[in-house]
């Protein structure tokens, strides 16, 4: 290579050690001003080369389209970590005289419209509005007055300024949470994409440390259907977006129909007592701020089943 054709090589390796994920020749093209077919053939032989050697990778399927290969895996020093080391935090129905909860979790809260997700966000807010790694609720729901309507009608004294944090936020959560504090995602909605889901509870559980992550999600409906003339409510535990809502999940809760279920607790505050598919019903104040008449719900000896 002349001068000219090396500095523009060194200059496409620098802009591919950048890039974080996927990247194209059409947009590699486009950034570094790439037209002519010299300056795309020094382009070629850099991706190339970086190809044989594992630093790039091409994707399949997708013309013109790699991946940086990021092979850094940092030692997990495991035996000097302390299973006691638990994040101590207060649910709304005293979850947690059955979970225990530690740094680094998703906690998912799925919800059907109007089944009291926000509620239940705000109250896990409050119940934990003093805890040291400190809370920040991050809504997409409300404006300003609504929620300082629901916050005044809380049966708690909120001091001013609060104890907590609030921001105004609708997507990329992971670009902007603290790793080390208790964040309160109300809620993460993709719209239409709810096959993306999945990759931004992971994205934000990669960005966790010593903090946890409640995420509030939207799930369908209940339904209703008659089984040799008898009614029956069938509701769907996940959220939108299915099982890969639950990959990275810690604890799995599901509210629907006056009802909050554990789908899925990974780790139990006795470990006698299995707390997956307990559920609770439970009523809600006229101003939608308190939960009321909760009691635990069984069938026929067991947790579960239709209520």
């Amino acid at each position: 290579m002349n001068q000219q054709e090396q500095s523009l090589s060194n200059l496409i390796k620098r802009w591919i050690g950048e890039v974080e994920g996927r990247f194209s020749n059409a947009q590699l093209d486009g950034e570094l001003d790439i037209s002519t077919p010299k300056e795309k053939d020094v382009r070629r032989q850099v991706i190339k080369a970086l190809c044989d050697t594992r630093k790039v990778e091409r994707i399949p399927h997708l013309t013109g389209t790699y991946r940086v290969i990021d092979n850094e895996a940092p030692i997990m020093d495991w035996q000097r970590a302390d299973p006691k080391n638990i994040v101590k935090v207060k649910f709304p129905f005293e979850l947690e005289q059955y979970v225990v909860v530690f740094p680094k979790s998703i906690i998912i809260l799925a919800g059907a419209k109007n089944e009291c997700k926000t509620l239940y966000c705000y109250d896990f807010t409050l119940e934990n509005m003093y805890h040291p790694l400190g809370v920040d609720l991050y809504n997409s729901e409300t404006g300003m007055e609504q929620m300082k309507e629901r916050f005044d009608n809380f049966d708690v004294e909120i001091p001013n300024p609060a104890p907590f944090r609030v921001f105004e936020r609708y997507d990329n959560f992971s670009d902007c949470i603290d790793p080390n504090r208790i964040s309160v995602i109300d809620y993460l909605d993709l719209d239409s994409e709810v096959y993306m889901v999945g990759a931004e509870i992971n994205r934000i559980f990669q960005k966790l440390d010593k903090g946890i992550a409640l995420i509030a999600l939207q799930k369908p409906p209940s339904q209703t259907i008659y089984v040799k003339g008898v009614k029956k409510t069938i509701s769907r535990d996940l959220a939108y977006g299915g099982s890969f809502t639950a990959k990275r999940a810690s604890l799995y809760l599901s509210l629907d129909n006056r009802k909050l279920k554990i789908v899925y607790a990974k780790n139990r505050a006795n470990p006698k007592t299995n707390p997956n598919n307990m559920q609770w019903v439970f009523a809600v104040n006229d101003l939608g701020t308190k939960f009321l008449d909760i009691r635990q719900a069984y069938e026929q000896g067991e947790f579960g089943g239709e209520l």
